[in-house]
């Protein structure tokens, strides 16, 4: 009865621990999020902090008229055509502002 048990117990722990190795890979992975993801991100975050919780983006610009970089990420599973996340830093390297955008028609 006992090694009935823990045969369950290691399986569902081997489980668990394969589920929660994909999601930090993704994480890690960076480039695309789900807009579940997006709502992770609050004004105020530093780059540390976006990067842990969302990954590396897809690109990184910084716009001559604007303080702070914006990083952007593909959005997977968005329902109108390419969407991306855009996240735009201020001067003191904080989040200001997020936003989604639709590229292209479709």
């Amino acid at each position: 009865m006992t090694s009935k048990i823990n045969l369950r117990t290691t399986r569902w722990l081997l489980a668990a621990g394969i589920m929660f190795g994909a999601a930090a890979t993704q994480a890690a992975g960076g480039v695309t999020v789900t807009e579940r993801q997006e709502t992770a991100v609050a004004v105020g975050m530093n780059a540390t902090e976006v990067r842990q919780t969302l990954g590396r983006p897809a690109e990184i610009v910084k716009y001559r008229n604007e303080p702070g970089p914006t990083w952007s990420y593909d959005v997977v599973g968005a329902l109108f055509g390419v969407t991306m996340f855009d996240i735009d830093f201020g001067s003191d390297g904080k989040v200001a502002s997020m936003s989604e955008r639709v590229e292209g028609g479709g």
